[in-house]
């Protein structure tokens, strides 16, 4: 799919990679071919992707890296590997999902 991104980190961000003792240095290179796509978020009155969740395992840790515009970095999530992010009001079928996939495409293709 492509090469790894450095991923850029705010205050909130840095806050929260010290905070859950993160591996900041992994966390924050992004790779889509070897991360689990969880979630994405669009925006259904423009179709404007708003942000992305993605799970990596670090040295035996799952984690959940929460991706918002500019490629930053917004909350890191130390997860049960057993997590996949289907809680109520998530969406998996349907005319709202097929329009987030669309837009999906649009971005990664």
């Amino acid at each position: 799919m492509g090469v790894p991104v450095s991923l850029r980190t705010g205050r909130h961000a840095l806050e929260r990679l010290a905070g859950r003792h993160a591996p900041t240095g992994r966390l924050v290179e992004f790779d889509p071919d070897t991360w689990e796509l969880v979630s994405a978020d669009v925006r259904t009155d423009t179709g404007k992707w708003v942000k992305s969740t993605w799970s990596v395992d670090v040295d035996g840790r799952r984690w959940w890296v929460v991706i918002g515009l500019g490629s930053t970095v917004v909350t890191v999530i130390d997860v049960a590997p057993e997590r996949v992010g289907l809680g109520h009001g998530i969406v998996t079928e349907g005319p709202l999902y097929e329009f987030v996939a669309g837009v999906n495409a649009k971005l990664m293709g």
